[in-house]
């Protein structure tokens, strides 16, 4: 999905930010021949007031699952013609999300990222920390989505250091192509790549290692004098954890044990073998975090008060396992007796610099098969398959290419039902204290971020009944050079229109869509499918906002899908 969202190849850097509805690729096809609409008047001649969405007199009031006061407007109640005249248009909508105090937060926090100040944020092309744009030595060059774990330890280290840099934003292959201008610099396309004083390097370590010694003077140091030894020692243990995690993750179960040194060490074959050894490592780790807090109650590897290189090494890839062993395997990985390694991720956790980069589960059970290669599902295990159910993703935890979903593929979790199943602190992905924020600010965060740029984003929508684009890239639900289909823009507006409103009210739409027939009724939940399956974090918002909005555009595919296994799922998580 990841150029979906950003439409990499267009230079977008969000979907719901700034999708580029200039590039070629993005021309909308004409529509098919006989094709009609099922709402024929969508924009009523007289604009009515925001309110009228609960107070007028073409919506009424009712109940809904998620609390009352919820409307239903008098949209898309029949096949032939429905009335949006009850849901506002998105002038009053952009209006009212950016007059919210959470909306007036993020507006002056935009101010502040196109300066080069404010918070860290995976939009930032430029950060200064105080610093004249004419001294910036450093340019980093990481990928669009936020996927890749060697970018983002690099850019922690930018953000710790508070080195003044520049970004800019480059595909990863599995999603779409690199810009011809990069490759001139970087023939062989890796990423990280960083530019100083001109001179362009690569290999995540040696470029934290080359930015230390040159900002040497800039604190935390990243490589403290006189831990050489332990750090190389930490170093080999990381490696021997990610090559747990892959042999884990990445071969079927059921034969297989591991081979060289991880082997010689550890042993084991078969699935059962595997998780033994990777948690075995994980103990160790734990062990090694323990050393530090007996010594300087640091709950850094080195005791220091700040991560450090290694803490920095270890972070990008156990933030992946966590996500990757839970849902594939059904074995959490916090909460589990590792005291040690728990407090170190809460560390994490409290850091800005950190929390700006950081996935939810559901992006990376996206992202990880494309970069590392499909990853195998305990199916045996109940545990596995109820993590499944809840985060989402579908068939993807299955690695024949004829079982991979498609950019109309049921994606649904439980996770997706409203009220928000996260905030229940024993889910499989509960939001956490850093992270968790009253629901009316995430909601109003999500609605603020779809209002910003809602015309794109809508005929982003469209591709979903359009045509698929070619060449196609790993990433499943990567699709850069697809085409949208004109016919659905107007109703897709509509039900765009109705999400944004029920996340600035907290109240659900509620419409009768039986009467729609079965055909098109399936056209239009593709389309809002193809948006809320492409929602990613961070890159377009934060994970309970993204949860929101996922949770609010399932909604309307539950009510137009009300026969398929998807909204009968929903319903029943739903009570």
């Amino acid at each position: 999905w990841p150029q979906a969202l950003f439409v990499a190849a267009a230079g977008a850097s969000c979907l719901l930010a700034s999708i580029n509805t200039a590039a070629s690729h993005e021309v909308m096809r004409l529509p098919a021949r006989g094709t009609t609409s099922a709402v024929a008047a969508l924009r009523p001649a007289v604009q009515r007031p925001v309110l009228a969405l609960h107070l007028g007199a073409s919506g009424r009031r009712s109940r809904s699952n998620e609390q009352e006061g919820s409307w239903a407007p008098n949209a898309l109640h029949t096949s032939a013609a429905a009335s949006g005249g009850g849901v506002p248009e998105w002038n009053a909508l952009v209006s009212e999300a950016e007059k919210t105090p959470t909306g007036q937060k993020l507006t002056q926090a935009y101010a502040e990222r196109a300066k080069g100040g404010g918070s860290p944020h995976t939009d930032s092309t430029l950060r200064l920390f105080g610093a004249s744009e004419k001294d910036v030595r450093v340019t980093l060059y990481r990928d669009r989505a936020g996927w890749c774990p060697y970018c983002q330890k690099v850019w922690i280290m930018l953000e710790e250091k508070k080195i003044p840099y520049r970004v800019s934003h480059i595909n990863m292959r599995s999603y779409g192509p690199k810009p011809d201008s990069f490759l001139a610099k970087v023939p062989n396309g890796l990423l990280p790549a960083v530019e100083l004083d001109g001179k362009l390097y690569t290999d995540s370590i040696a470029i934290m290692r080359l930015l230390d010694e040159t900002f040497s003077d800039y604190e935390p140091a990243m490589i403290p004098a006189g831990q050489t030894q332990r750090i190389d020692a930490l170093y080999r243990l990381e490696r021997a954890l990610f090559g747990a995690w892959c042999e884990l993750m990445f071969r079927p179960g059921g034969g297989g044990a591991f081979s060289g040194p991880i082997g010689m060490l550890l042993g084991g074959g078969g699935s059962d073998g595997r998780l033994q050894a990777y948690e075995t490592l994980l103990d160790r780790v734990d062990q090694e975090l323990g050393k530090s807090w007996a010594a300087s109650q640091s709950p850094f590897f080195l005791g220091t008060e700040t991560p450090t290189l290694i803490d920095l090494q270890f972070i990008s890839h156990i933030e992946r396992m966590e996500a990757s062993v839970t849902y594939w395997k059904g074995v959490k990985m916090r909460g589990q007796g590792r005291e040690n390694l728990d407090r170190w991720l809460e560390a994490f956790d409290a850091r800005e610099s950190y929390r700006a980069t950081k996935s939810d589960f559901y992006t990376h059970v996206m992202d990880i098969p494309p970069q590392y290669g499909y990853a195998y599902a305990d199916e045996s295990n109940p545990r596995a398959r109820d993590a499944v159910d809840f985060i989402g993703g579908g068939s993807y935890n299955y690695p024949k290419d004829s079982e991979r979903p498609n950019n109309r593929g049921d994606m649904n979790g439980v996770s997706w039902t409203l009220p928000i199943p996260n905030y229940d602190q024993d889910s499989w992905e509960p939001i956490r204290p850093p992270y968790h924020v009253p629901e009316e600010e995430a909601r109003h965060e999500a609605v603020y971020e779809l209002t910003r740029n809602y015309e794109d984003v809508v005929k982003f929508a469209c591709r979903g009944t359009g045509d698929e684009g070619r060449p196609q890239y790993s990433a499943p639900l990567a699709d850069p050079f697809a085409l949208a289909n004109p016919a659905d823009k107007d109703d897709v507006d509509l039900l765009f229109r109705m999400a944004a409103t029920s996340l600035l009210r907290g109240s659900l739409p509620q419409f009768d869509a039986s009467d729609i027939p079965r055909e098109r009724r399936e056209a239009l939940a593709r389309c809002i499918r193809y948006v809320r399956d492409r929602v990613g974090v961070p890159r377009d918002m934060s994970f309970p906002a993204a949860q929101h909005l996922r949770g609010h555009l399932n909604h309307l595919v539950t009510i137009l899908s009300s026969t398929t296994q998807e909204s009968t799922r929903t319903r029943e998580a739903l009570g």
